[in-house]
């Protein structure tokens, strides 16, 4: 009885200690909460965006009120929306970037001539004052003031943006990113991703911070799907009755076998092939990356393998010494010639033995009852998905926490997402009546890029269309392979070298024009011709030189790789 009585004790003891903590910890939490919202003052900061033709002043006005609406009410944050004709916006941001810089140094030219005619005042006035000249004022919290409004409401009046501050900007293509930082004009995200706002990291696609943490991290890249698949389709009816294993035909090349086997069913009559088509269209290697000028074909390429990643090493080569571009090129001509090819158009009910589609993820879910879906191209991040469209905060920014505050909103929050990129909701848009996951757009006067307002995840894909079609892009973003020219990107088209990479697009022309015109037999017959040509050929070799060359592309991407990945 004894021990029962002693454990009841000791239990009791702990539980009222228990309790006594939490209360502790939630008055601690409280208290937390209570400084910070004393301390938090209301703040007025800008946010610069481009936007498409035909957005009014009235709708960005109506716009910036529904936004207003979100912020004030969560942070005590008024924004000052900036919403710049596309075609403006880049010189129209640099230009007031500008601006800031000279009141800033106006402002502190005008208060270094304050110190120093205060400093000779105390001179003067030596041993007759106590004053300090050059303490610098405590910052103290001003008092929220407010006005009434026509409804005699009493309501917080937000300070204007001041003439020396910048905030929230978007930030396009890596060459801007670039020289905002070395100008030291954006400010470096790294400590607050790590802290505050790490939530971010569970919104955005881990390969885009990945990537950027090499460097630091300055701006936060919108979330949007990356590329395209390759995809190989396999006639599903064909592939069982016939004994093929869809998991080895995972390549156009890889179906020569088969599909020579179901041209020669075909001919012999079997039901099965009755009306379909053998190779549905006309089909490339996957993934080549051409150099040249403009990105067009060219003798000078390389393949992104599905195993690249932005540090693999894949320097330019011939592209007749691609095994996988010369080889898909004469099964091409091979299988046009006989007939076995169609237009690429699958019209309804016409059925197909293979086929190649690009496209996202919404493909497999299309044609997987009829066929096994195959990818043989992976989606490719490339130079653009990163550094096409960040939001970053300004060297100049008014807080560093409460801009962050915003931007992750426009990464986690549906609701000012979708403002942002449709316009004020019951003005520019509408929940539909019948389907209450799908908006109808109602006015044309706000019109938006749905990757350069955030996360795209956190809004509609487009009016009529669900949130849920947003799951195709999320599986690209998993399958999704890093270029291996990100920050190269065409870095090597120089002053140097451009006539020689124009001469290379003429040389270029006259080959594909001439493969093009090649008969099956005559490409295969050729093809050894043009090797020793293309190899004996000074300007092709001059620019694949990666030693001596020094405004090659070889030799450029050499010292890049060297630079960065080495």
């Amino acid at each position: 009885m004894k021990k029962k009585l002693m454990c009841f004790f000791l239990c009791a003891s702990m539980l009222l200690s228990a309790m006594a903590s939490c209360q502790k910890n939630e008055e601690e939490e409280e208290a937390v909460a209570d400084t910070e919202e004393a301390e938090r003052v209301s703040m007025t900061l800008s946010l610069w965006i481009p936007t498409n033709e035909g957005t009014t002043e009235e709708a960005i006005e109506q716009v910036e009120a529904a936004i207003n609406k979100v912020t004030q009410a969560k942070y005590d944050t008024a924004i000052e929306f900036h919403a710049i004709p596309r075609d403006e916006y880049q010189d129209a941001v640099n230009a007031h970037i500008a601006e800031v810089e000279k009141n800033i140094a106006d402002d502190e030219a005008e208060a270094e001539s304050r110190k120093k005619a205060a400093k000779e005042l105390a001179e003067q006035n030596k041993g007759k004052t106590k004053k300090e000249t050059e303490t610098l004022a405590e910052e103290t919290v001003p008092e929220k003031e407010t006005y009434v409004n026509e409804l005699g409401v009493s309501l917080v009046k937000y300070p204007d943006v001041e003439d020396t501050q910048m905030d929230i900007f978007l930030v396009q293509g890596y060459d801007n990113y670039m020289e905002y930082i070395d100008n030291e004009q954006i400010l470096q995200l790294d400590e607050e991703l790590n802290s505050t706002f790490k939530v971010l990291k569970s919104y955005i696609f881990e390969k885009y911070f990945e990537f950027l943490r090499e460097d630091g991290i300055y701006a936060i890249p919108n979330n949007h799907p990356v590329g395209q698949y390759d995809y190989i389709l396999l006639n599903k009816e064909l592939v069982d009755t016939y004994d093929y294993d869809p998991a080895r035909l995972k390549s156009f090349l890889t179906c020569q076998d088969f599909i020579n086997d179901m041209a020669y069913q075909q001919k012999n009559g079997a039901e099965a092939l009755k009306d379909v088509t053998l190779v549905l269209g006309p089909v490339e290697a996957a993934n080549m990356n051409y150099w040249s000028v403009d990105g067009e074909w060219s003798l000078i390429a390389s393949q992104i393998t599905n195993a690249a990643n932005y540090d693999t090493k894949l320097a330019p080569k011939s592209l007749l010494s691609l095994s996988a571009y010369t080889k898909t090129v004469a099964l091409m001509k091979e299988m046009t010639e006989k007939g076995w090819v169609g237009d690429g158009i699958v019209d309804e009910g016409e059925k197909f033995a293979v086929g190649v589609m690009s496209g996202d993820a919404s493909i497999k879910a299309q044609y997987e009852d009829e066929y096994y879906v195959n990818i043989f191209g992976n989606p490719v991040m490339n130079e653009d998905d990163i550094f096409g469209s960040m939001f970053a905060v300004s060297a100049y920014t008014k807080s560093l926490p409460r801009s962050m505050e915003i931007i992750t909103l426009l990464n986690t929050n549906t609701e000012l997402r979708t403002i942002l990129q449709y316009g004020a909701e019951d003005v520019h848009w509408e929940y539909d009546r019948e389907n209450p996951d799908i908006i109808n757009v109602i006015s044309d006067d706000y019109s938006m890029n749905i990757n350069e307002t955030g996360n795209v995840y956190m809004t509609y894909p487009a009016a009529g269309v669900p949130m849920s079609d947003w799951d195709y892009g999320k599986q690209q973003n998993r399958d999704c392979i890093t270029s291996p020219y990100i920050k190269f990107s065409t870095d090597y088209i120089t002053d140097e070298n451009r006539e020689k990479m124009e001469a290379l697009a003429e040389l270029s022309a006259e080959y594909k024009a001439r493969i093009d015109a090649m008969s099956a037999a005559e490409f295969n017959e050729q093809l050894d011709v043009m090797k020793e040509e293309i190899k004996a050929n000074e300007l092709v070799q001059e620019l694949l030189d990666d030693k001596e060359v020094t405004y090659s592309p070889a030799y450029l991407y050499n010292e890049f790789y060297a630079d960065n990945y080495e």
